[in-house]
Order: C-alpha cells, then structure tokens, then sequence
C-alpha cells in the first residue's frame, strides 16, 4: 500500500467515526429533550382521600338570586371619605334594596313626623330628604324593597288608638307617594312594603305598649295598604331570631299569626332576621318558621330574610374576631355557607345586613363594604354568589363521605356548569369532583390570603382548599 493510499484509508475511517459519533450526539440529544419534555409535563394528580363529590341531573329547583342588602347605594354618615356604592352594588351583583336603617330618611318618623297632623295633607309630610335616598336607589337600577317603619334611632310606636289610625292612613300615603306619583311622588313598580322591624324587641317597641298593640298596627297597615294596593305583597314583621330561637319568641310569633289569621289580614309573606355564626342556624330557623306558618294557616306565605349576617355582639370591635367575622375569609364562608342553606328553603327575597358601613373608624360594622366603598371579603363572596344564581338550573352533588365541605351547583341554558364550595372550618382539605368530562378548570377564591378575587387553574381530580375559603368553579 503506498504512502498516499494509507493516508486516504485513514482518513476515511476518521471521517467515518465522526459521523456516527455526530448521529450518537444528535439521537442523545433528541432523548434528552424528549425525556425533559416529559419531565416537565405536571404529574397525574391524585385523587383527594377526604372527599369525592359527584355531580349529577337537575334536581328540578332552581337557584334564587338571593342578592339584596339594607340600605345604600348613598353614602351612609357624614363623613366626606364615604362613598356612593352604587357601581360597587352593581360589580358584586346587588339586585335589591330594603330601605331600612339610613336613620332618618324613609323612616316614617321623619317622612310623618307629628302623629297629630292630617294624614291627608301634604303638608303633614316632608319627603325631601326620602326622596333623594329613593332616587339614588331607582337611578342605580336597583328593586326597592319598603319598608314601613323606623331605623334603630327614630323608632317610637303610636302613643294611642288615634296616632295608630292616623299613622296606617300616612303609611298608604307613602305608598302612594313612591309607587303612585302622590305629591309630585314616583311611579317606581313596586313588588314589596314591609311593615314595621323588629317589634318583639324594645329597641323598636317600648314598653309599655304591648305586643297586642302592634298586632292592631299591623293588621290595619296590612289591610289598608293592600286594599289601596292590590298588586303589591304586604308583608313583615321582621322578627328576631328569638322568634324561632325561645320559648318567649316563639309564643309571640304564634299569638302574632293567630291575630293575623282572626282578623284575616293579609301576609303575603312574612320577613324575619338572623344573626349567627352557625350556618345550621339558617336551616333550623327557615324549616321553623315554615312549619310554624303552615300549622297557622298561612301555607301561601313566603318568606323573606331581611337581616342576616354574622354575631360579633359579645366581641370588641377590633378584635381579632370580630374582624374575623365581620371582613375576614371566616365571615365570609360563614355566610356563603347559610346562602346555601336559604336555597334549600325556597326563600323568597334576602337582604343582608347592611351593605355601606357609617364610619372608616369602625370597621367591624355590618357593612359588606367599609365606608370608602372598598370591598370587605363578604362583599367578594357575594359576587360569587351572584355569578353562580346565572346558572340557576340546580344540579344534584352527592358527597362520598361526611365532610365539613358545603357545595352547590347550577348549569346555564348554554350548558355551561358552576359550582360553590365553601370551608367554614379551620383545616385544611382535599376534594375531588366527578360526573364531568373535562378535569380542568379555572377557579376564582376568596380567602384572608388576599383582598381580591383570587384566580387559580386546577384539576377536579385533586384540589385543596384551605381553611375560611370560599371556591367558584366553572366549566
């Protein structure tokens, strides 16, 4: 073999092993980007051990938009820095406005200030201060829900049978103010008049009138309003929850039904209020006073919760609880919790108490909002209460275990499902969702660990939810 011949043989074999060394290296290279690409795709979840919920057919029910609050959208108190909530009621889904507690206007102690005067007289009234609390509401697009009565400050009960007559006669001419032009007055529809707060408790009817007194006042104010007011619902009386929760509150419920009943006065549906931080509460007081109207007579009634929230009664304003319950994830599960519960009942109209607060330096007020107008985390929830009642047709959830968990579920017409779950409890869990084709979804919480809305992506086949929160799901 000669000199130039070896040369060439040699570098053919060179060339030869390079290129195969180059195929080993691009083939290495292919499997580790493809075992990489494997690597980073997310692991199968595993199904949560706590608790599967299956979700089923239409139950036949549909969910109510059980979204009203007391008073707003105008500011409340005299504070420059409190807002007008009226494009913050429309961004959580607020549908419907008692009027109850601006503490003064639309009291009828401030509309129909000397019990004395002729109820027939205009000039025996002033409205101006009631109709600019009235305009904001029907401006903003809200429903008002009337009441007839008196905020915690101004409420005093007729002194005698004459103040009684004079005031049933302005009650119908309030009406008639706000719903039929009276004096210059509003034609605004109106579904629902409310008579009266509260008068099984002092602070609204003072001793030493008697609770027969109000049943007169009532009963008259009822009989009067609806004859003037066919179309409307008259109802009330906005009972504590002693009325369902203590011998005392239940037997003054049932003397009030039975004067009602004898004197066939009308009560197209009957208004009571709830303040707990047990959101069973709300199930054992709709099923009582339910059962206790029905034993009555009043199988047509419907009812209608027209103050509701949590208990901070025997709690400091600023303490940790308190602010827990009042504008915290634990008042908020709390609450979304007892949502649930109404939509068991068939409740006709709810209204929170209250959606503004009076003061930046309390709070822990009722208030879903505080005074600036900035959301608290029970105002969140409640937009996601109003984005589930979009899909009211109610679909069945049937858990695999005993679970803190509360749930509801709806579809749209478009087909379109959504889900509530909420953890009113201080742990942690785990849960599952079957019934659906699609495991992923997007989900949108309310928890302490932000003052917004939180968005998450997630899989139905695991998905954690941790104490005090509160989930809307959607497919």
């Amino acid at each position: 073999m000669t000199r130039e011949k070896e040369l060439k043989n040699r570098s053919s074999k060179k060339m030869h092993i390079i290129h195969h060394a180059r195929w080993i290296l691009s083939v290495g290279a292919f499997i580790a980007v493809f075992v990489g690409a494997l690597s980073c795709k997310p692991p199968k979840p595993v199904s949560c051990s706590d608790t599967t919920f299956t979700i089923g057919a239409a139950t036949g029910a549909l969910i109510q938009p059980l979204l009203g609050v007391n008073a707003g959208p105008a500011p409340a108190g005299n504070d420059p820095r409190n807002a007008d909530l009226t494009d913050a009621y429309h961004q959580i889904g607020v549908n419907l406005i008692r009027t109850h507690d601006f503490y003064g206007p639309l009291d009828m102690a401030v509309m129909y200030p000397d019990r004395t005067r002729d109820p027939e007289d205009q000039r025996s009234y002033a409205f101006q201060a009631s109709d600019e609390i009235w305009q904001r509401i029907v401006n903003g697009g809200f429903e008002p829900y009337l009441r007839l009565g008196d905020s915690w400050n101004n409420a005093t009960p007729p002194a005698n049978s004459l103040e009684r007559a004079y005031w049933v006669r302005a009650a119908v001419q309030v009406v008639s103010h706000y719903h039929a032009g009276l004096w210059n007055g509003f034609t605004t529809p109106l579904r629902y008049v409310e008579i009266w707060n509260e008068p099984d408790f002092q602070q609204f009817w003072q001793k030493p009138h008697t609770p027969l007194e109000f049943f007169q006042l009532y009963a008259e104010t009822a009989t009067a309003v609806k004859q003037a007011f066919p179309e409307v619902q008259v109802g009330g009386p906005g009972v504590t929850q002693a009325a369902a929760l203590s011998p005392n509150g239940r037997q003054w419920l049932r003397d009030f039904l039975q004067y009602v009943k004898q004197q066939d006065a009308p009560l197209d549906f009957f208004s009571w209020h709830l303040y707990s931080n047990v959101p069973d509460d709300w199930d054992t007081a709709a099923a009582y006073y339910r059962t206790e109207l029905d034993e009555q007579g009043f199988q047509t009634t419907t009812l209608h919760l027209t103050e509701w929230n949590t208990d901070t009664k025997n709690l400091a304003d600023n303490s940790t609880e308190a602010h827990a319950l009042r504008t915290g994830g634990k008042g908020a599960t709390i609450l979304t919790a007892a949502w649930m519960a109404l939509q068991q009942h068939e409740i006709e109209v709810a209204t929170l108490y209250r959606g503004t607060d009076p003061s930046l330096d309390i709070p822990t007020f009722y208030g879903i909002f505080y005074a600036d107008g900035s959301l608290k985390r029970i105002a969140l929830a409640f937009s996601l209460w109003a984005k589930l009642a979009q899909h009211p047709q109610r679909l069945t959830v049937a858990a695999s275990a005993e679970t803190p968990l509360r749930v509801i579920c709806g579809k749209n017409e478009a087909g379109e499902i959504a889900l509530l779950m909420v953890n009113p409890s201080e742990t942690t869990l785990c849960y599952s969702i079957e019934g659906l084709i699609q495991h992923t979804c997007n989900i949108e919480q309310v928890s302490d660990a932000s003052d917004q809305i939180e968005k998450i992506s997630a899989d139905t086949r695991a998905i954690t939810i941790g104490a005090y929160r509160t989930q809307f799901l959607i497919w």
